[in-house]
């Protein structure tokens, strides 16, 4: 049997008690899951999920645009309402469900 070394790490605690509750629920103790995860770091070579800044490089035109465009092959068009209700969306003034609810009383 391989030798075991020891990992230590601060964490809030109610991160800690957290994660806790839900390993105990699946069944596992946080020594394991800490190994499952340093294991995924070796097996990846690298952080086994996505680790970035959630900056868009695309302009709010842009979006729109790309959602015309898309639109346009299908033979459809974005309105001046649409785009409005788009706005709406992204300022959270309305939210998708809504949106959608509003689409399809449309139809």
């Amino acid at each position: 049997m391989e030798q075991m070394g020891i990992v230590q790490a601060r964490t809030p605690e109610s991160v800690k008690e957290n994660a806790t509750n839900i390993l105990e629920k699946l069944g596992l103790n946080m020594s394991t899951y800490i190994n499952m995860a340093l294991n995924q770091l070796i097996i990846q070579e690298g952080i086994p999920f996505s680790v970035k800044l959630a900056k868009t490089s695309y302009t709010d035109e842009e979006k729109i645009s790309e959602v015309a465009a898309t639109l346009e092959m299908e033979g459809l068009q974005l309105s001046d309402g649409d785009i409005s209700m788009l706005q709406e969306i992204k300022h959270g003034n309305m939210s998708f469900d809504d949106a959608r609810a509003k689409v399809l009383s449309e139809v």
